[in-house]
């Protein structure tokens, strides 16, 4: 897979001198790094040249309030240029007697000369027009004496927020209060005519891009005026004071974080519908399985509050009915997820587009828990509950409400644990608590270190074989479900109803992969310890075995257990006449592998006609998109 990476092209400061620009930096290509300081180091330099003007407040409504970087004004001093002479308004106004026409008002095309600022005429003219526009002047009838004495005045102010105000008006040219790369690329430009700065203007596309790029973290296409304000403010305080770098710093943050995260109610809202849109197709099935589940609870919980039963053991046995109903759809789905066959042929089908099989395992998890919380509420409702009440209940009510259920002989504590219901549920708890402990990741993965000899419960093989223990939980279920107290008629005895098609389909795919491993048995050609424990097998790849890059493999070692499969990447090309795996050694499982591959390995050194084939491994490869049987 090709990767590419992002990055911005390192150009040449403005106000580097021409001498200064590296002839084997054009030779070797631009520099791609990801630079963001490069808007702050341009526009520095850009803010040391140009004014800067401050947002109107029809825009934003903000409170304006005179700069603190009063040392710093000296460098947005545009009128540089204008050398208006020392006598300052009285050469402009000598100048306006010279120039103006018959009708007594200055045009534009003579308003550069007549502030000073011939060799810039563009930016003059600019300046014209975004002052005039501010007024509501038409430019084509020129200025009178009164008006240009007003540009003067504003123009020739030291004060931050005048030069904001002219600077920001150039830019806005619609005064819609919004910035394209266009405009903001056109002043940069006209700004660098001005000052005579050829590198700024050569890229003045790049700095425009930069400038978009850091203040338009939502991909707009336009910035306001107000965050180019905070920017520009940011590079005049950033030489300041240290408080007022760590204030310009934090300003200019605020306005490189995109809107929907400036507060924390659109922070929220951002990242909850980020999460929607990452986790959709997780979100819709376990809305639908969670959805199914109340249903199921509210159903079961109705029809015996309803019944005759209700008057004698109350809520209690609504609760563990339904807790009850839960827990055999559970248990009838729970094998659902670790079909792997019937897996990997779903998902080269258009159903993986909505329906996440690749988190197989942690479904199967979610249903584990939820099979352990309908358990227990089904438990302890009955025990804390309904077995004291029925118990307790008078007589003449037992018999006229629950007589015919029990054969008319009112039960104890001892009949009740005794009986078929009684002492199925008592060992499926037992189980059930046994193998859900040795699923959790301290034992599976041997976390939780135990005293000998219980330290074999810790390790995959613990939690393997007492998984393989709920074959006899699925047989408790049933004769549980079936003998039940309350209900006469089988029909009604739901729990077989409810696992008959997956348990069956589970022992189909198990009885699959036990006849695909006999078409799929490899012999081991070659085995290396490398280290940090890991250990490469290389096998003989059957002739019919296919498979594309990313794929993995399912392994079982006779020699290690005859029953185990684990899961590993393969590590061969598709094209090899061979397959290859890398295993790191982690678990007991693992171990014992690379103890018996060990052993041979020293035997094939200390003799040459010792061989490897005898450890016979098999393998069987799934992976997304391919049909390996």
């Amino acid at each position: 897979m090709e990767s590419s990476s992002a990055g911005y092209v390192d150009v040449p400061l403005g106000n580097e001198p021409e001498q200064q620009h590296q002839p084997a930096a054009a030779a070797t290509g631009p520099v791609m790094r990801k630079q963001p300081s490069r808007l702050a180091s341009g526009m520095k330099r850009l803010a040391s040249r140009v004014t800067s003007i401050r947002v109107p407040d029809s825009v934003m409504g903000l409170k304006r309030s005179h700069s603190s970087a009063q040392p710093a004004l000296r460098g947005l001093r545009f009128l540089d240029k204008a050398s208006a002479g020392k006598d300052g308004w009285k050469s402009v106004e000598k100048r306006f007697d010279d120039m103006s026409g018959e009708d007594g008002r200055l045009h534009q095309e003579n308003f550069a000369k007549c502030i000073g600022m011939a060799d810039s005429k563009e930016f003059a003219g600019e300046v014209f027009v975004a002052m005039a526009r501010r007024r509501k002047i038409d430019p084509d009838q020129g200025l009178s004496k009164e008006q240009l004495k007003e540009f003067w005045e504003e123009m020739s102010d030291n004060n931050f927020d005048a030069r904001l105000r002219i600077f920001f008006d150039m830019c806005d040219k619609n005064g819609d209060g919004k910035l394209t790369e266009d405009e903001v690329k056109e002043i940069i430009v006209l700004s660098a005519s001005a000052n005579k700065l050829s590198k700024l203007k050569k890229h003045a596309a790049t700095y425009a891009s930069l400038i978009m790029e850091e203040l338009d973290p939502d991909g707009r296409g336009y910035i306001e005026i107000w965050q180019l304000e905070k920017l520009l403010r940011g590079m005049v305080m950033a030489e300041g004071t240290q408080d007022q770098m760590d204030q310009a710093s934090t300003s200019l943050a605020k306005t490189m974080v995109p809107s929907s995260y400036r507060s924390p109610m659109q922070r929220r809202m951002t990242k909850t519908v980020d999460f929607i849109h990452e986790n959709w197709k997780r979100i819709w099935v376990i809305a639908l399985w969670g959805i199914v589940n109340i249903a199921l609870f509210i159903f079961k919980f109705v029809q015996y509050r309803r019944r005759a039963v209700f008057d004698v053991m109350g809520y209690c046995v609504c609760i563990a009915k339904g807790a009850a109903e839960t827990t055999k759809l559970n248990m009838a789905l729970i094998l659902l997820p670790v079909c792997r066959n019937t897996l990997t042929a779903l998902r080269s089908t258009a159903l993986s587009n909505v329906v996440p099989f690749d988190d197989n395992i942690n479904f199967h998890k979610v249903i584990a828990l939820a099979i352990a919380i309908g358990a227990g509420t089904h438990t302890l409702a009955h025990l804390t509950c309904d077995f004291p009440r029925l118990v307790s209940c008078p007589s003449d009510k037992f018999q006229e409400k629950l007589g015919p259920f029990f054969n008319y002989v009112q039960p104890t504590w001892g009949s009740l644990v005794a009986s078929t219901p009684g002492w199925t549920g008592i060992l499926l708890i037992l189980i059930m608590s046994f193998s859900f402990t040795l699923a959790t990741h301290s034992f599976r993965r041997s976390v939780v270190k135990l005293p000998s000899p219980l330290h074999h419960l810790a390790g995959f093989n613990a939690f393997w074989y007492a998984h393989h223990l709920l074959v006899f939980a699925y047989i408790l279920l049933v004769m549980h479900s079936y003998f039940i107290f309350l209900t006469k008629q089988w029909y009604k005895r739901t729990g077989w109803m409810y696992l008959a098609v997956p348990v069956l389909f589970y022992a189909s795919e198990r009885a699959t992969r036990r006849i695909r491993e006999k078409n799929y048995g490899v012999s081991v050609i070659k085995a290396a310890i490398y280290p940090g424990n890991v250990l490469s097998l290389y096998m003989k790849k059957p002739a019919s075995f296919k498979y594309k890059s990313g794929m993995y493999l399912f392994v079982k070692c006779p020699d290690v257990s005859p029953f185990e499969w684990h899961p590993f990447s393969i590590t061969s090309a598709p094209g090899d006449d061979y397959l290859s795996v890398h295993i790191r050694t982690l678990g007991d499982w693992t171990s014992e592998l690379r103890n018996v591959f060990g052993k041979a390995c020293e035997a094939e050194v200390s003799s040459k006609k010792a061989t490897l084939s005898r450890l016979e491994t098999t393998v069987i490869a799934e992976g997304r998109g391919e049909d390996t049987r």
